[in-house]
């Protein structure tokens, strides 16, 4: 159990940045909708750099900072982003993870029978998240966000409807007018940024799933490649993982105690993408030879390149994992 001595509100955080995106509409691009119900969305579809950055930070509940940077692959010179965040359970875990499915079901009738049909699904990122609570995680993150607000980042060109920003306000328990939805696909400037700009996330997402005692990592910091905008989404969804997949680094600052420090390095070493038994090729061949199923694909490849830790106690540093270039070059295709 993680437990948070302070404060720390990501909703109303991330609200503010919100307000500014709102204010200045025009100088990022943003396109701003409010709804007859209330709900106000926030379609970011066309935004330019700074407009991905403030995306990529209001995912991280306000917690975190994006800023831009240069990565130089065998003489190809692509954008970058350097991550990082002095919170990074609650600004990863609570609120930057993809971890609550938001779907609508509608009936319709099909060959004289009645049939429900999904039509809009995307998985919510975010500070909504944490006033939701729909995922296990947060029985183990005992984090509780006291905000009137609630901010859900969706990853998809289908802007949701009415029905959907209720599904928000009513889980959320917040009023209509206070619920914003911010919104992008995978196909676009923002779509690239706000995905390299999990990579301090992706991180500490993998240690998770190995064990790792959450409660002794106290900064994270990261860097990877901001993927070049592809032509569809599905094309995008390869590229961006690509990114973290193969060249991104992540840098955790730990405060453990010397005799557990043995054991914490061996649950590192299993972390980096390359431990996968998927790990290899680029994501959307992977894909296609899992015959488009993600439960054929290892789990454990969705993890940066490489990791390196800090610990505070001993000063010991080790990094693990290795950046794999040729994978991203194939990936990009890059000559």
């Amino acid at each position: 159990m993680v437990n948070f001595l302070e404060q720390i509100n990501v909703n109303d955080l991330a609200l503010k940045i919100v307000e500014d995106i709102i204010k200045n509409q025009t100088l990022y691009g943003a396109k701003v909708i409010k709804l007859t119900s209330g709900q106000t969305i926030v379609d970011m579809t066309h935004a330019g750099w700074i407009g991905g950055k403030l995306v990529g930070e209001i995912c991280m509940g306000g917690l975190g900072t994006v800023e831009f940077t240069s990565y130089k692959v065998d003489g190809h010179f692509l954008p970058a982003v350097n991550v990082h965040t002095s919170h990074p359970i609650i600004s990863c875990l609570a609120s930057q993870l993809a971890g609550w499915s938001v779907k609508l079901k509608k009936e319709v009738e099909k060959d004289g029978k009645i049939k429900k049909k999904v039509v809009f699904q995307s998985l919510g990122s975010g500070p909504a998240r944490s006033k939701a609570k729909k995922e296990k995680l947060f029985e183990e993150l005992d984090y509780t966000d006291n905000s009137n607000c609630a901010v859900i980042v969706f990853e998809t060109r289908e802007m949701p409807n009415e029905e959907v920003m209720q599904i928000i306000t009513d889980n959320c328990k917040v009023p209509a007018e206070n619920t914003y939805a911010v919104c992008a696909p995978t196909a676009c400037l923002t779509g690239s940024i706000q995905v390299a700009a999990r990579i301090v996330e992706t991180g500490i997402h993998k240690l998770h799933e190995l064990h790792f005692p959450l409660d002794v990592i106290k900064e994270g910091f990261g860097i990877t490649t901001i993927a070049p905008i592809a032509k569809d989404d599905f094309t995008a969804m390869g590229l961006t993982n690509d990114s973290i997949i193969a060249a991104g680094s992540t840098f955790y600052v730990i405060d453990a105690e010397k005799e557990k420090e043995p054991e914490i390095i061996e649950i590192l070493k299993k972390a980096p993408a390359n431990q996968s038994s998927s790990y290899g090729k680029p994501f959307n061949v992977i894909f296609k030879e899992a015959d488009y199923d993600f439960y054929k694909i290892d789990p454990g490849l969705f993890a940066p390149a490489t990791y390196t830790i800090n610990n505070l106690r001993t000063g010991k540093t080790i990094t693990v994992g290795k950046v794999n270039h040729e994978l991203l070059k194939t990936s990009y295709g890059l000559e």
